[in-house]
């Protein structure tokens, strides 16, 4: 039996995802708040049954060793050992990635691309635009387009593709390398990057794993990243860090959101500065950080998105007990890239000064809500206390509650009493009047909802509630067409329901849409079999009721067009018809 197989018999996915995340036992699954994006109430499902986790949060899913490289940052051949030694499983050193020939070879096609875009940049006509956008815009030396090997994609639709189709590389693997895309007709191939100046992205180890593209020609969207790929996860990745590591052992690590943010740093002489690709920080990105360093220094955008950012990436860094301070950006300056631009000297000072995460916050709350009026106060107080009553050490938590409790002339018992009974109230609320559930049916369409619900069933019940449908009452094909097997796989008589053999016969995109119906979480909605069943019966008559409205506006139309022909017989039988359906709405 190879090593991975011998892995999954050894281990099972709720320990290994347990050992990360807090998990509760929700029907047949485990569900916990999501490691790889920021949220309150817990979107993140994962099923010992199937051995895969997913979160209806972000999306992110798979099966164990996914899970290890994610969370841990690592590649496959990495977290194998990391299972393997949780497993006590010996494998031999330099075990076989079954991917390893695919990685290697966009390595290749990535490498490749990088060079061909620079030369385009700084030694071809074609890229002039591109060198007086760098030169005169941005103010970019030519040693630092260089050091970071910048360059240019033409506004034309196939100049990479051409040439890497002459360097012998197959369509499959430019498609899986992500710097070509299928052609909307769907056949034959384009660019993905046009008119737009390149940013290599590359590792820790000095590889390219991708790529961002800067429009400068007025397209949308303004930066566009390479889609993941097998070398490449943007929540796993670090823009500058390869350039930068030695300077953030020494000095920590400034966070800013863009690959342009890191180059007008380090062309200034801030080298110890990193990018998060966007402003959306995950926990692997400081997992990652945390090899380097425990100081962190955000400095994103001064705009209203840049500081929620920073909000949000609080519990995460708190988490992995970070020193975590915040770089500032003075009106009526942006970000860091254009202070840098117009005035040096003060964002070197801006640099050298940052402010405690904490007392962010209290500049924060006080920009955001007026400190003069009880309203105002009370919006500080509910906005400031959940964080500070989060803080571990009590005498760092004491000094900013007392600090606060002078700024807005409030007592400190009051404080600590209002987030006390916010705590207590939130508790009090019963899970099954919080809407949630509603929620999710206005995220997703009631016919999979139902679906969803029917997948959670019992196999007799399963069998009871499918002849209650026909597949006419699905619209979307897709459901359509997985109800139909349902019904086949039902009339075949199995022992039980497997979903595993259920979806065998699927495709790989159909097989995930199933499991994510699969691990809904209905917990909140039917906190019994008797609540259950009754959710089933009242969805079973809204997609009934959808069905007969979709009928009666057919119906209508008919008519219309029978008056239109004069056909008296016709909309008698059809306003009959009508009249019929009409009643069984009410």
């Amino acid at each position: 039996m190879d090593p991975v197989s011998q892995i999954k018999q050894s281990l099972d996915i709720t320990d290994v995802v347990g050992s990360y995340v807090s998990l509760k036992k929700s029907g047949k699954n485990y569900k916990g708040l999501c490691p790889f994006h920021s949220e309150d109430t817990p979107s993140f499902m994962v099923s010992p049954e199937i051995q895969i986790y997913k979160c209806f949060g972000c999306g992110e899913g798979g099966d164990m060793f996914s899970f290890v490289e994610k969370i841990e940052g690592v590649d496959f051949a990495r977290a194998l050992e990391l299972l393997a030694d949780k497993a006590g499983i010996k494998i031999e050193k330099g075990y076989y990635d079954p991917n390893k020939e695919k990685k290697i070879k966009i390595h290749e096609i990535n490498n490749i691309t990088a060079k061909f875009y620079n030369f385009l940049l700084t030694k071809h006509q074609i890229g002039k635009e591109g060198l007086n956008y760098l030169h005169e815009k941005r103010k970019i030396k030519d040693v630092i387009i260089k050091d970071f090997m910048l360059g240019y994609a033409p506004n034309r639709w196939s100049s990479l593709y051409d040439f890497l189709k002459k360097k012998g590389f197959a369509d499959d693997d430019l498609l899986l390398s992500g710097v070509v895309i299928k052609k909307s007709s769907g056949e034959g191939f384009i660019d993905k990057f046009r008119g737009r100046i390149i940013f290599p992205l590359i590792a820790e180890d000095g590889k390219v794993v991708g790529f961002n593209g800067r429009d400068i020609v007025g397209k949308d969207p303004k930066y566009l990243n390479t889609a993941e790929t097998l070398v490449f996860n943007k929540g796993s990745f670090l823009y500058g860090l390869n350039k930068s590591k030695l300077e953030v052992k020494k000095s920590g690590a400034i966070l800013v959101e863009g690959p342009v943010d890191v180059i007008n740093s380090c062309q200034h002489g801030i080298t110890n500065v990193i990018a998060s690709s966007g402003t959306a920080l995950t926990t692997i990105q400081l997992k990652i950080i945390a090899r380097y360093t425990q100081d962190i220094y955000f400095c994103f955008d001064s705009d209203a998105a840049g500081r929620s950012a920073i909000v949000r990436a609080l519990d995460l860094t708190n988490s992995l007990n970070f020193n975590t301070h915040v770089i500032s950006i003075p009106e009526p300056y942006k970000d860091l890239d254009e202070i840098l631009t117009k005035d040096k000297k003060l964002a070197l000072q801006v640099v050298k000064h940052p402010v405690p995460i904490y007392d962010f916050y209290l500049s924060d709350a006080f920009k955001k809500f007026d400190k003069t009026t009880a309203y105002g106060k009370k919006q500080i107080a509910n906005f400031l206390m959940p964080i500070f009553s989060r803080i571990k050490d009590s005498v760092v938590a004491d000094h900013y509650i007392k600090k606060l409790a002078e700024e807005i002339q409030i007592r400190e018992e009051s404080l600590r009493q209002t987030t006390s009974k916010n705590i207590q109230d939130r508790k009090e609320i019963p899970e099954n009047v919080t809407g949630k559930e509603e929620n999710n049916i206005s995220e997703r369409s009631t016919e999979e909802y139902l679906l969803a619900l029917i997948l959670k069933q019992d196999l007799d019940t399963m069998g009871l509630t499918v002849y209650k449908l026909e597949a006419s009452d699905f619209q979307k094909d897709t459901n359509k067409d997985i109800f139909s097997k349902l019904v086949v796989y039902i009339d075949s008589k199995p022992d039980e329901f497997d979903i595993k053999y259920f979806t065998g016969s699927f495709s790989e995109d159909l097989k995930n849409y199933i499991l994510d119906l699969y691990l809904w979480d209905f917990a909140d909605t039917a906190s019994s079999q008797v609540l259950f069943e009754r959710e089933i019966e009242a969805t079973i008559l809204r997609i009934k009721k959808d069905t007969i409205k979709r009928e009666l506006k057919n119906i209508s139309a008919q008519i219309k067009m029978a008056e239109l022909d004069n056909n008296s017989e016709k909309i008698k039988d059809l306003s009959e018809r009508f009249s019929e359906l009409s009643k069984k709405l009410n």
